[in-house]
């Protein structure tokens, strides 16, 4: 047993003491300046005389944007309803406008609707948030779109038979999604980025006119294609996080790019492809730390494909599905061919590395 000198029990006593006093000084602020703000507004656009394009930017430091499109006829081009809910130490007796700028509206007077939402340095005394931005867009006029949350999610749903120019979904911390029905074309670029968080794409019957981009810091990348067109390259990025790319009868207009890559983490690819391409696919599937996984199959004679895998440290393996109709040689780099993959029309071609991991193939060709 440590037996304590009187002075030590002194010393202990006050400093109890102290945080007793200091944790019943903090309740009485916390008690004495909590308060609650609730604001909604609503935001219209509908202009005299309208743009082949409409150009739409929306910019939140704080806020969770959610990109929609009417389901019933509407005059208005764009619509924005704002929802916060924050609450917080010394939110009581302030105002909207102590924690946040003046919002920006800024409705078509320069060909550009802008939306800008800017927190102030005060708003760290905020500890309950809830910013909801909501944007409804018209299903008969083409947009060019950019949205941008510093700390929140940023999310598209997309229905059926749209039109849509270039579009640009970003977010600091938070996730970006982009979810589509059917019948949709982008006709220019498309680019999604998180520097914290997930970014996913969900496409259905989707012509993606150019090319598309997909990024990521911290935080897993999904992209996941099912009957697509695509026009121009793919670039998926991750730099610590999976990613998971799926594709289901994709048809190219021409010869075609990929790139799939991530530092710390693994990538599993689904290639499922019993249609004609119409192009060829050449691409890069690389991680430094992580496996790499590929399930592909094909139905056709003149559809073929070739895995060139090599790998620092791991094993490259080969496993035959269904019919298989893959060879194999080398060892690292292993190559595993399709026998008709030299008399293809179109064909796949990758080169799958990893530093530290292994790389399995799992492939059937007619």
């Amino acid at each position: 047993m440590i037996k304590l000198k009187r002075s030590t029990k002194i010393t202990l006593f006050i400093v109890a003491a102290c945080l007793i006093t200091g944790g019943t000084a903090i309740g009485i602020l916390v008690v004495a300046t909590w308060g609650e703000i609730n604001y909604e507004n609503t935001y219209y656009y509908n202009p005299s005389s309208p743009a082949p394009i409409e150009r739409i930017n929306i910019n939140s430091d704080i806020g969770s944007v959610l990109i929609k499109y009417n389901t019933t006829p509407t005059d208005y081009y764009v619509q924005i309803d704002l929802d916060i809910h924050i609450a917080g130490i010394f939110v009581k007796g302030s105002s909207l406008w102590d924690f946040f700028n003046q919002i920006i509206w800024e409705n078509g007077t320069t060909q550009v609707t802008t939306f800008t939402l800017d927190a102030k340095a005060t708003t760290w005394f905020i500890f309950i948030q809830k910013i909801h931005i909501n944007v409804t867009l018209r299903t008969d006029v083409v947009y060019n779109i950019n949205s941008y949350s510093g700390t929140g999610s940023t999310s598209m749903n997309v229905p059926d038979n749209i039109m849509i120019n270039n579009t640009n979904l970003a977010t600091s911390t938070g996730s970006v999604s982009l979810t589509t029905a059917k019948n949709i074309t982008f006709q220019g670029d498309v680019g999604m980025s998180s520097s914290t968080g997930s970014v996913a794409l969900i496409a259905k019957h989707v012509n993606f006119t150019r090319d598309l981009v997909a990024y990521t810091s911290t935080g897993s990348l999904t992209l996941n294609f099912t009957n697509c067109i695509i026009g121009g390259d793919l670039v998926g990025t991750a730099s610590t996080g999976s990613i998971s790319f799926s594709s289901y009868n994709m048809k190219y207009m021409k010869d075609h790019t990929w790139s799939l890559e991530t530092s710390t983490s693994s990538i599993s690819v689904r290639i499922l492809q019993f249609i004609e391409m119409g192009a060829n696919v050449t691409g890069s599937i690389s991680t430094s730390t992580g496996s790499i996984s590929v399930y592909y199959r094909d139905i056709l004679i003149n559809v073929g494909a070739l895995f060139s895998c090599s790998t620092s440290t791991g094993s490259n393996t080969y496993t035959p599905i269904g019919f298989g109709g893959f060879t194999e040689s080398g060892i690292n780099p292993k190559t595993i061919t399709s026998s008709d993959y030299s008399t293809a029309s179109n064909y796949y071609t990758f080169g799958l590395s990893t530093s530290t991991g292994s790389i399995t193939v799992a492939a059937e060709s007619l």
